[in-house]
C-alpha cells in the first residue's frame, strides 16, 4: 500500500525538476512512511512512497524491469500474485524480488493492457513504456484505490491524492462549480469529476493510455458483466456466497506484517472477523470505536464477537470535542469535504490500530451488494402502490408533520416522482428543494454522470437490482474513498473482502429475492453469518455506524461552536444563500427541526474552502 505520483511534460525537452517531484511525493508521506523513491528520464518523472506489506526488503519503487524499458509505480495489493508469478516463471520470466509489483510489470510485458484482467486485488498503477513512449495507468475494478489526474496544456499529472496533483504547480486550487450541486445533494462528487476544477478521477474498472497524441481511456470491467439473472436457489446461493467470501477473506490474510479487523459489531465486519479468526492460528486483533452517548455506542456487539473468537480487542471512544478538533485536519487529509461524519472515527480507530498492526480487514461493500440499506425499501414500496401511490401523498404529508423521520419525508416526496427520478435520488443525503433554497441560483444543477448510470441500468433487472448496481457505481465509491483516505492517513492498509470481484459478480447475478424479503435486508449475508455469529449480532437493528450529529450541532462547545462561526463568518462567496443558512442553523439549534444532514454538508464545504484557500 503506497502513494504514487508522476508528471509527463508535453514539451519533450523540458526536464522534470527533482525538488518539485519530491514535493509531489512527500505531501503523501502518510501513505508510505517506510520507503521513498523517484525515477526521472527526459520529460517524465515518477515518484513513490511505500508502506511495506509484501516483499519487505525487495519491493522498492519505482521499479524497472531487467531491460530498463518499463518502469512502474504501484499502490495496492494483488492477492493472487503468487499464482501469477508461477505462471510467468513457466513462461521463462526471471524474478529479482519477492514483491507483487514485479509480477505486474512482467504481466504487462506478456499481456500488455490486458494484464489487468489477470489481477485479483486492489490497485492503481502507472507503467512507463520507454519503447512506445506510453504511460499506461489502471485502476482496480471497484475503485478501492484512488487515482487522480489532470491534463493541462503544460503536462499530464497523476497521483493517489489530489494534493499531490496540486503540488505539481500545473493546476490551481479552484472549486469546480459544476460539481457543487451534486456535492450538496449527495455529499459526494461521482464519476470522473472532483470538487477541484481540472482534477479528474479515473473511473473504477478503467485503464488509460497517455501518448504524444493525447489521452485514451477504456473500460475493461463492468459490474453487470453477467448477461442474465441466475436461477440458482436460495440455499445454493448461500453456500456459494459462503465459499466465495471465505476465500476472499483467506487471500486477504496474506501479509508479512501484523494484521487485524475493524469490527464495528455490525453483521458485515463481524462476519469478516469471524472468518478471519477461523482461518488464522494466532488470535486476531480487533478494533472498534464508540461514543459517550449510549444511544449511539454499539461497542458491546463488537465485544460479543471478540469474546466468541477470543480476539485481542481494542476500543476507543470519541467525544464531540475530539471530533471537532480532528475535523479540519481530516478534510485536508481527504482532499475534498468529508462525505460521512464517521470518517473521523475511521481515522481515530486506524490510529489506534497502527499501534498493533499494519493491515486491517473491513466489512465495506456488503450493503450495496446485498441490499442492506433501509432506503431501498422506499422505491420498492412505491412500486407496490403502483398507480394508487398519489392517493397516499396527503396522508404521508400529514404524518411527517407529527413523526420526525427523514425516511417518511423521503417516501412522501418520492410518491410524485417518476421511476428514473427515484433511482437517481435514492442515495441523496439532502432534500432537493432544501438544497435549491440554500445554493445561490447561479450554481449549475448538473448530475451528468449519475443520470448516465441510471440510463445504463439494464431493464431486465428489477428496481432493487438497479439501485444496487447504481450504488456500487456511485455511493460505494465515496465510501471506499473515505476508507482509503482515513486509514492511509494513519499509515494503515484496509482490505475489503466483500469487494473481491468474484463476490461482486456473483452478487449482481443472483435475484433480489435472495437478498431481501419483506423488511429483512441482506438476507443471504445473514444466513451465511448464522454459521459464525450469535443471533443478537446478526439480527439487531442496523445502525449504519451512526454519529450523534443532531446533538453535537446544538452544543456550544465543539461542532456547534464551529458551525456558528462558519454560518456567520464563513466564505460563502456566491455559493450559498446566507439568510437560508442562518435560518437552518438556528432552527436546528432551537430544536425546531433536525437539519444535521445539510449542516454537516455545509460545514464541510466551508471548512474545505478555508483549508485549501479556495475563493
Amino acid at each position: 500500500m503506497c502513494g504514487i505520483t508522476g508528471i509527463l511534460y508535453k514539451d519533450k525537452h523540458r526536464k522534470v525538476d527533482q525538488e518539485l517531484l519530491i514535493s509531489m511525493r512527500d505531501c503523501m508521506t502518510h501513505r508510505g512512511p517506510d520507503e521513498k523513491g523517484i525515477y526521472q528520464v527526459d520529460n517524465l518523472g515518477l515518484a513513490h512512497r511505500r508502506l511495506s506489506i509484501i516483499g519487505l526488503s525487495t519491493g522498492t519503487q519505482p521499479m524497472l524491469n531487467a531491460e530498463e524499458t518499463l518502469c512502474i509505480v504501484y499502490n495496492g495489493e494483488i492477492y493472487n500474485y503468487r499464482e501469477l508469478r508461477q505462471q510467468l516463471e513457466r513462461k521463462n520470466y526471471q524474478f529479482r524480488t519477492e514483491s507483487d509489483t514485479e509480477v505486474i510489470i512482467h504481466l504487462y510485458s506478456e499481456y500488455g493492457k490486458d494484464c489487468v484482467h489477470h489481477l485479483n486485488g486492489m490497485f492503481a498503477f502507472a507503467i512507463w513504456d520507454a519503447r512506445s513512449k506510453t504511460l499506461f495507468l489502471a485502476r482496480d475494478r471497484l475503485g478501492i484505490k484512488p487515482l487522480y489526474y489532470a491534463d493541462t496544456p503544460e503536462a499530464f499529472v497523476f497521483a493517489s491524492e489530489i494534493k499531490s496533483v496540486l503540488a505539481s504547480q500545473c493546476i490551481p486550487s479552484k472549486c469546480n462549480q459544476s460539481a457543487v450541486y451534486e456535492y450538496f445533494l449527495f455529499r459526494a462528487v461521482t464519476g470522473e469529476q472532483t470538487l477541484f476544477e481540472g482534477v479528474r478521477s479515473l473511473l473504477p474498472g478503467h485503464r488509460m493510455f497517455v501518448t504524444e497524441k493525447g489521452i485514451e481511456i477504456e473500460k475493461y470491467w463492468d459490474h453487470l458483466s453477467v448477461d442474465r439473472i441466475s436461477d440458482i436457489g436460495f440455499e445454493q446461493a448461500v453456500d456459494k456466497l459462503k465459499e466465495l467470501l471465505e476465500d476472499a477473506v483467506r487471500i486477504r490474510l496474506m501479509s508479512e506484517v501484523p494484521l487485524g479487523t475493524l469490527c464495528s459489531g455490525g453483521v458485515d465486519s463481524s462476519l469478516v472477523t469471524a472468518m478471519a479468526a477461523r482461518l488464522t492460528r494466532q488470535p486476531v486483533n480487533t478494533f472498534s470505536v464508540g461514543f459517550y452517548e449510549s444511544d449511539y455506542d454499539e461497542t458491546e456487539y463488537a465485544r460479543i464477537v471478540s469474546r466468541k473468537y477470543k480476539t485481542n480487542h481494542h476500543e476507543i471512544k470519541i467525544s464531540n470535542r475530539d471530533f471537532t478538533d480532528y475535523l479540519p485536519e481530516m478534510i485536508t487529509l481527504n482532499d475534498e469535504p468529508l462525505n460521512f461524519s464517521n470518517s473521523i472515527h475511521i481515522y481515530a480507530i486506524s490510529k489506534l490500530a497502527k499501534d498493533y498492526v499494519t493491515v486491517v480487514l473491513t466489512g465495506e461493500g456488503a450493503d450495496e451488494l446485498f441490499l442492506g440499506y433501509p432506503r431501498y425499501q422506499i422505491p420498492r414500496l412505491i412500486s407496490y402502490l403502483g398507480r394508487y401511490r398519489r392517493l397516499f401523498t396527503p396522508l404521508l404529508a400529514a404524518g411527517s408533520g407529527f413523526i420526525k423521520d427523514h425516511r417518511l419525508d423521503k417516501l412522501s416526496s418520492y410518491l410524485n416522482m417518476d421511476p428514473v427520478e427515484i433511482l437517481l435520488l435514492n442515495a441523496a443525503s439532502s432534500n432537493p428543494s432544501q438544497v435549491n433554497s440554500l445554493l445561490n441560483k447561479e450554481i449549475t444543477k448538473s448530475l451528468v454522470y449519475r443520470k448516465q448510470v441510471v440510463k445504463e441500468m439494464d431493464a431486465r433487472h428489477d428496481i432493487l437490482a438497479r439501485l444496487s448496481v447504481q450504488d456500487q457505481k456511485t455511493y460505494l465509491i465515496s465510501i471506499l474513498n473515505r476508507q482509503d483516505k482515513m486509514s492511509m492517513g494513519a499509515s494503515i492498509e484496509a482490505r475489503v473482502p466483500f469487494l473481491d470481484y468474484r463476490v461482486v459478480e456473483f452478487a449482481n447475478e443472483i435475484a433480489s429475492s435472495s437478498k431481501i424479503k419483506r423488511f429483512n435486508t441482506k438476507l443471504i449475508v445473514k444466513k451465511v453469518a448464522e454459521d459464525y455469529l450469535p443471533q443478537e449480532v446478526i439480527y439487531r437493528r442496523k445502525s449504519g455506524f451512526g454519529v450523534p450529529m443532531a446533538k453535537w450541532f446544538r452544543e456550544r462547545n465543539g461542532l456547534g461552536g464551529v458551525t456558528e462561526r462558519l454560518v456567520n463568518e464563513g466564505r460563502l462567496n456566491g455559493y450559498l444563500n446566507k439568510e437560508m443558512l442562518v435560518k437552518l442553523f438556528y432552527e436546528h439549534k432551537k430544536e425546531q427541526a433536525d437539519h444535521s444532514e445539510i449542516l454537516w454538508t455545509t460545514v464541510n464545504f466551508l471548512l474545505w474552502k478555508e483549508q485549501y484557500a479556495i475563493a
